[in-house]
């Protein structure tokens, strides 16, 4: 009898044992419920999106790191852009000793910030005052996300860069935009501060070939 008692209480303390152990088998996985554009801030996640037709609009990702204000401000933070070849494919040719200030984007974003428009100005203005010369806009992202991802990404950056002159009455065919997602990192580390670096629009002063 007390033998029988034991083993219906062990029979009983097992069974609630699996059963606790087993229910999340048939539970959704945290990776199954993200949205397909997620990233992580760590960089920890990857992205595995199926349509790269749908990932030129912006992922529903806000925010960025500590820090992000005094980058957008920097006053000396301004960068000559370097193209794959001179020419531009027949649009024009850099001019040496001209630069633009370098437009930075917070995370997952394409917006131009507030405190990035006045280097747009400046670009503008240096358009309208020296006739036959043009911009080439380069798109960059930092390291994390897909390829396919990040190149849609940069062409937006550059995209709303164009909008802006345009704007301010450049006329498109002064205009050249190129994206290279993540091809062109400047920071080549994995902290907050080196995806804020990389996440950018980078303008290059050129000579028309066909004003």
């Amino acid at each position: 009898m007390k033998f029988r008692r034991i083993l219906s209480l062990g029979i009983l303390a097992l069974g609630l044992a699996v059963s606790g152990s087993g229910c999340g088998i048939f539970e959704s996985s945290e990776e199954e419920d993200k949205n397909p554009f997620y990233r992580s801030l760590d960089g920890s996640e990857k992205i595995n999106v199926k349509d790269p037709a749908g990932e030129s609009g912006n992922a529903s990702i806000t925010g960025g790191g500590p820090g992000e204000e005094a980058l957008l401000n920097a006053p000396g933070a301004s960068q000559e852009g370097t193209g794959l070849s001179n020419t531009y494919d027949n649009f024009g040719t850099p001019i040496p000793g001209v630069t633009f200030e370098t437009v930075y984007f917070r995370f997952d974003q394409s917006r131009i910030e507030s405190t990035e428009t006045g280097k747009l100005d400046a670009i503008a203005n240096y358009l309208k005052n020296n006739p036959g010369t043009g911009v080439v806009i380069e798109g960059n992202c930092d390291v994390r996300g897909s390829e396919e991802y990040n190149r849609a990404l940069g062409e937006r950056r550059a995209l709303t860069a164009q909008e802006y002159l345009l704007e301010l009455g450049i006329a498109p065919s002064r205009i050249k935009t190129l994206s290279y997602g993540k091809e062109k990192l400047v920071a080549l580390g994995n902290t907050e501060e080196d995806h804020m670096k990389n996440r950018r629009d980078d303008f290059v002063a050129v000579k028309l070939l066909h004003p």
